[in-house]
Order: C-alpha cells, then structure tokens, then sequence
C-alpha cells in the first residue's frame, strides 16, 4: 500500500474544506500530530478512525486508500433534478491512470429524464490536484495525464457558471453569452422564458435552462423549467430551483418507511428525511441519538393510547436535536385559527427557500411528516408521511400524479408545526454525545407527566398493568385487541429506539477516552434492552398481525405475564445504565 499516496490525498481533500490539521484532528478526536504523520507518509490512520475520517473529508473509505495516479472523487449523471451517482463505475472503467468513454445511458445502466439534457459532472484527483470537469449526453470524456480541468482556488467569486443550455433533451442552445450578459446586472437569479433566452424552432414542449457551476463545495448541476427561476441563495454560493410564486416543490425529499419497516419514531424519521434534504450528513441513528429520544418511554395509563408513541409527548427532544445540527427550533402548539393565514404563509417563506418544515397529523393518523410543496400560493400544501406508500403505488394515483415527486396533499391542518431558523455554529460530536447521555438521565427523572408514565416509572406501571388479570376477564374481545395493538405498537417504538441508543453510542465510543469503561458499559446495558426489546415483539407480533376474533387466545396471561417480567428487567438494565452516566456527567 503507497503511504504517500494515502497522505497526499488526505491533504488535497484537507485543504479543499478549508481544514488546518489542527481543525481536521479535533473533528476526528486525535492529535494533530497524528495527522502530520498521515499526510508526511510516516504513518497510516488506524482502520476505525476510517469512517470518521472520510465523514470529515466528504469522502469514502475507498477513495482515501485509493492507490491510482487517477481517480474519481466524485461523479454524478442526471439533469440538475433528478441523478444518479457513477462514481464507483467510473473508478473501475480506469486504465493505467487514463478515462476515455462516450458519456451515455447504457453505459450507466440507467434512465434518466425524457425531457431535460444530461450531463455528466465529475470530480476527480489527478497527481496532487484536485479538478472539475463535465460533459454533455453523447459527448467524450477524456481524463488523463494532459487533461486540464477547472478549479476554483484563489477565486474572488462565490459562485462560478461553467455552462448553460436551454431547451429539451435533443433540442437545446448554449446560452453562456446570455449568462455572462445577464451577470452584469447582479440578478437574485435566473428566469426561464423564451424572452431572455433564445428557444429552439422545433420545440413545442416544455423547455429547460440547466447550468453547471462550480463553487467551494465542487461541481454542481442546477435546472429549473419554463416559468421557473434558478435562484441565488444569499451569500451567492449556490443556486437552487425556486417555482412561481403560487407553486414550489423541494426536490427530492426522501420517502419516510413505513411502520414495522425501520426509523419508528416518525418525528425523527421526518427529521432525518428534512436534513439529508438540506444537504445535512446524518442518518436516523444519529438524529434519534443526539436528540435523546432514542432513551424515551411513555406509557399512557389507564387509558392505553398509541399517542404514547409521539417523539416528542412527554419530553422536548426537538430543542436538542436541531441545536446538535446549528439550528434554532421555532415551534406553532395548537394554533388559533384566525392565525392560520400567517402561520400558511410562514410555511410558505420555508418552503420557497428550501427549508422543509415538520408537522403533525397531515394525512391518515396524529404522526410526523414534512412539508414539502405547496400551490395556489400554499392553499394546497404537499408532505411526506409513514402513510404514503398504499398510495404512491396504486394504479390510480400513477394515473395522475400531483406532481414529479410522488408527494401527496396534505389531507388535515396540522396542530403542531416546527421550523429550520436561524443557523448556528453546531456543537462538536464529543459535545452531542455527551449533551445525549445528560437527556438520558434528565428524561428518566419526570415520572409522570400527565396521563403518562415516563422513562423507568413507566416499565414498572406497563409491567403492573400487563399482570392485571381482573380487567381482561371483564372486558370483551373489542377492548382486549385495542390494548393488544397499542402494546404492539409500543413495543415496536421501544425495539426501534433503544436499538438506536445501542448504535449511537458504540459509535461514539472514541469520544469519551477517558471514560471508556463506563460508556461500554452502558452501551452493553441497551444492547441487552434491544436484544430484549426484540423478544418481546417476536412474541407478541406486529400490529394488524392478530385477528380480532383470536385475541383472547392470542394473548394469554402467560404471555402478558412474560412480558411484565421481560419489562422489569429491561428497566433493570437502564436503572445502571442512568446509574453509570450519572457518575461521569457533570
């Protein structure tokens, strides 16, 4: 393995992020001296500060080690809307440090828009520098040793246009000229119309404008369509697709899982969705960590709800989430209705900026989603929510899609609305993770809150409650499947977040050095609970998954009985597990 080309690598993508060795070593939690070693050659990075490593660098692990004279850092094929990434396929289609392919959609193995032009940008590492090249559909391209590609150091622009066409697919002009043009007049942005660009004859559709740009984060491809505009963000540095002002759409706003599939939680699945929407590194894991909510537990009695399932029902975990990411958290609580015309055109404002924003009960059931598109200035407003799959897939809906991205209208007016505002400098990883094990101490301390136990009181009242046998003998099959379904779908929560308090810990196992022996035992505490936790729902199935008529059967008291002894041990377990944080939290 070349050493030197490892480090030399570390250091172009170092410098590239605007990164001191000093910077890139306290992200990573080691010494900067470890770094020098790195990028000098005299030492490689250990394999588990790997991941860690191509996190901060915006990278793979792959393209760290990478041993070529040539390689592809990044490489994406699409049309500014939709895009497919490549990089992977053209790294193998190298030969002896040289790239030279005809760029089209067989070779890609995919299928890209009928109606936009393509393109294919690229970063690539070529020696000791790092470039910028795209090419259009059908056209060569050549990466080699006497290939000069762009850059964009030392630039006094924010942002640089490389190219731009307007018009379809198969007919389009290049209307650089027009943009240099236009640039002179220091526009907010770019309207696509056939008045301030030219428009092929043979056009009859729909057209397009598409630019590539460069900018400090790379090479990017932006493309909006007729009565569209491509708008400037307000340092300048990046352009994004801003629609009429009756109708906006973000683009690509991840779908949420459906119950039973993965990311329970649906305000942290909303949230997580949000972030990677804004362009934010993380995953559900991580977001269910940092906020706390992968330790919540509330347990409404005696009435059982599913409402004690909601992220956020008994504990602000929403506060901590959006500060561990550099944001303020503004939430509307069971709005007044002669606000709604303010709150509808906040959400507007959000939207139109690409900033979506969570809310709850849009569409099926009181559950999280994300706003993510209105029209008629915001009178119809569209979502993501857990429920959308049933209909996304049925022929009818596919018969007439509201819109190119699958999502659906917003069926209820929400009682509970939360916002992306004002940017912050985030806290560092070491801080999150141990901000993360404080909210496990303090959510575990409420008791009861309302009608609903929490955090350890509530193993205990859920346990109590299971074992209650007078009061399955007295009430009939109807009330016994109600509770059957609520304890599933509690049990499933519970599954889904302490699996999560396990994963996020373990990875943060190199931020606390100097008490490693205490957060390995609390993190074998939750892998226990999910390990548990899983039993359980082994035991006790899915929701839906029990015929009503079979519920007595189904759920005997022997069952409810090794559930409660099941529950007890689990709380067990956390008592330590807030025993052990509690001696090192200060």
């Amino acid at each position: 393995m070349n050493i030197d080309r490892i480090g030399k690598t570390i250091v172009l993508l170092r410098k590239e992020h605007g990164y001191t060795q000093e910077e890139l070593a306290e992200l990573i939690q080691v010494s900067p001296q470890a770094v020098s070693k790195w990028e000098n050659g005299r030492s490689l990075p250990d394999t588990t500060l790997l991941p860690a490593l191509a996190k901060a660098l915006h990278t793979s692990i792959d393209n760290l080690l990478n041993q070529n004279d040539l390689q592809i850092l990044s490489a994406y094929y699409g049309d500014g809307i939709d895009a497919i990434d490549v990089t992977g396929r053209l790294n193998r289609l190298i030969q002896n440090d040289r790239l030279d392919i005809e760029v089209t959609e067989p070779l890609f193995a995919c299928q890209s828009s009928k109606e936009r032009p393509a393109f294919l940008i690229v970063k690539y590492q070529m020696g000791d520098r790092i470039s910028y090249i795209f090419v259009k559909e059908n056209d060569r391209l050549l990466i080699d040793a006497g290939t000069v590609g762009m850059t964009f150091e030392d630039s006094e622009e924010n942002l640089r246009i490389v190219a731009a066409v307007y018009g379809t697919r198969y007919r389009y002009h290049d209307v650089m000229s027009k943009i240099a043009h236009y640039q002179f007049f220091d526009w907010n942005g770019y309207w696509a119309n056939q008045e301030l660009f030219p428009s092929d004859p043979a056009n009859d559709g729909k057209e397009y404008l598409t630019l590539v740009y460069l900018n400090q984060n790379g090479i990017h491809l932006a493309t909006c369509g007729e009565c569209e505009n491509l708008q400037y963000t307000e340092d300048k540095c990046d352009l994004f697709r801003k629609r009429a002002s009756e109708e906006y759409y973000i683009p690509n706003v991840p779908a949420l899982p459906e119950f039973g599939s993965g990311n329970e939680c649906s305000w942290a699945a909303a949230f997580t969705s949000a972030l990677q929407t804004m362009g934010i590194p993380t995953d559900y894991h991580e977001v269910m960590g940092v906020s706390g909510a992968c330790y919540r537990l509330a347990f409404c009695t005696p009435d059982w709800d599913y409402s004690s399932v909601d992220g956020l029902i008994v504990y602000d975990f929403a506060k901590p989430a959006y500060e561990a990411f550099g944001y303020k958290s503004c939430f509307e609580d069971h709005m007044d209705k002669e606000y709604r015309a303010d709150v509808r055109k906040k959400i507007v404002e959000n939207i139109s900026e690409n900033r979506p924003v969570l809310a709850i009960n849009l569409r099926v059931a009181p559950e999280w989603g994300i706003i993510c598109g209105y029209k008629e200035s915001g009178t119809k407003l569209f979502c993501r929510t857990k429920y959308d799959r049933e209909i996304i897939d049925s022929e009818e809906y596919k018969a007439d899609k509201p819109n190119e991205f699958d999502y659906l209208y917003v069926d209820n007016w929400p009682f509970m609305i939360s916002y992306f505002t004002e940017k912050q400098v985030p806290p560092t990883e070491r801080e999150n993770l141990i901000r993360s094990l404080q909210i496990l101490i303090d959510c575990n301390q409420q008791g009861k809150v309302r009608e609903y136990a929490t955090g350890i009181e509530a193993y205990r009242v859920w346990a109590e409650e299971l074992q209650q046998n007078a009061w399955y003998d007295a009430h009939d099959d109807e009330d016994l499947f109600r509770r059957l379904s609520v304890n599933q779908f509690c049990v499933l929560a519970l599954c889904d977040a302490r699996r999560s308090a396990a994963s996020y810990l373990a990875s943060g196992r190199r931020l606390l050095p100097e008490y490693a022996v205490e957060l390995e035992q609390i993190i074998s505490c939750f892998e226990k609970v999910s390990m548990l936790a899983d039993s359980i729902r082994n035991m006790v199935g899915l929701e839906g998954s029990v015929p009503a008529s079979d519920v007595r059967r189904f759920w005997t008291k022997e069952k409810r009985a090794v559930q409660a002894e099941i529950l007890l041990n689990m709380r067990e377990l956390e008592l330590k597990a807030i025993e052990t944080a509690a001696s090192f939290i200060a």
